[in-house]
């Protein structure tokens, strides 16, 4: 349900949600009461929207441009307790999770409308749609933003549940949710110590186009905004049909599904440069798989090559060919023979 269009709040997906926080809100009069009006069976805790859109004003340094209209429902899907639509501008609250919950819900997505009215949340979207790298790191940023205004004015640490577990299986949406809320979280904060809000301002006027970029802030901080192909090698005969970046997000998603390459997720730290996956036909006419990814560290390069070979192997039922390229970075290609679609794509 979380398309381009929406910018939905899972967090109930996540270990720990608001049922635990305390959720009371600095008394602050609203200055005007006309400013946000309730569709649906309005709870009691509703009285407090219109301090916490004076709060998130005060807390962000700008102003809703427009009134809000808050529709409540009833929870239909357990794993959505809220959204805020940046084509048709409904927001919209579930309720039948606990008040805290509710309140933490409201003033996240209060917050997604207060960066709509000032950066217009859906032509980001419309810009980023057409590769899925591009558009995780700009929900990212959306949603770390919103996540890290629950953080301070909540008092609540998500940092401290946004972690993978180290056993057991894990969906790929909790993966999501966890790079969404928590490392879009630590990319945000990160460029307001660097520059103060208006450093995030400008953010959205030039967004990372990669999730690397997401996960190793530094690098956006220093002047990158993307990452750039690399070569995918072909032999005689061979006809390149296409060719994505995947990004590094779908590599540690990849290396998370499983428990015994896990760990591998943490050890990438700033080791990927770029990949790009290529789809060709070779001279059989057979359809193959080639993907060539680029590392800078010596000391984990050959581990993740390994990790990324199991986990390939856990989505074919085969093990790819794994090839050292030469090259001045670390070049690894992965090539796959293989009809269907990878379950890694997006």
């Amino acid at each position: 349900m979380r398309g381009w269009q929406m910018v939905i709040s899972g967090i109930l997906a996540l270990t720990c949600g608001f049922s635990t926080v305390s959720c009371t809100t600095t008394a602050i009069e609203a200055t005007a009461q006309s400013r946000i009006t309730f569709e649906g069976d309005t709870p009691a805790w509703a009285d407090s929207a219109s301090s916490v859109m004076t709060e998130l004003e005060q807390w962000r340094g700008l102003s809703f441009k427009e009134n809000l209209a808050v529709t409540f429902q009833p929870q239909d899907d357990p794993g959505l307790n809220g959204w805020y639509n940046s084509e048709t501008k409904q927001l919209v609250v579930t309720t039948s999770g606990s008040e805290a919950l509710g309140r933490g819900i409201m003033l996240h997505e209060m917050f997604h409308a207060l960066q709509d009215q000032h950066f217009d949340l859906y032509n980001l979207h419309l810009q980023s749609q057409d590769n899925s790298d591009y558009d995780q790191a700009v929900t990212a940023v959306i949603e770390g933003e919103a996540m890290l205004a629950v953080s301070e004015l909540l008092n609540y640490d998500f940092l401290a549940h946004a972690k993978l577990p180290a056993e057991g299986p894990i969906n790929d949406q909790l993966f999501e949710n966890i790079f969404l809320y928590g490392a879009g979280l630590k990319f945000v904060k990160a460029v307001r110590d660097q520059g103060g809000w208006e450093a995030v301002d400008a953010v959205f006027a030039d967004p990372p186009q990669a999730t690397t970029l997401i996960l190793n802030p530094e690098r956006y901080l220093a002047g990158e905004r993307t990452v750039e192909p690399t070569e995918v090698p072909l032999e005689a005969g061979e006809t390149l049909d296409s060719k994505t970046i995947r990004g590094e997000y779908a590599i540690r998603l990849m290396l998370a599904r499983l428990p015994e390459t896990r760990p591998l997720v943490d050890s990438m730290n700033n080791s990927y440069v770029t990949d790009t996956l290529g789809v060709l036909t070779n001279s059989d006419g057979d359809r193959v798989h080639r993907w060539v990814i680029e590392l800078n560290d010596q000391e984990t390069s050959e581990a993740l090559a390994q990790g990324i070979k199991t986990a390939l192997a856990g989505d074919l039922g085969e093990e790819p060919l794994l090839e050292l390229l030469p090259n001045g970075n670390l070049r690894y290609l992965f090539e796959m023979k293989i009809s269907q679609a990878l379950s890694f794509t997006r």
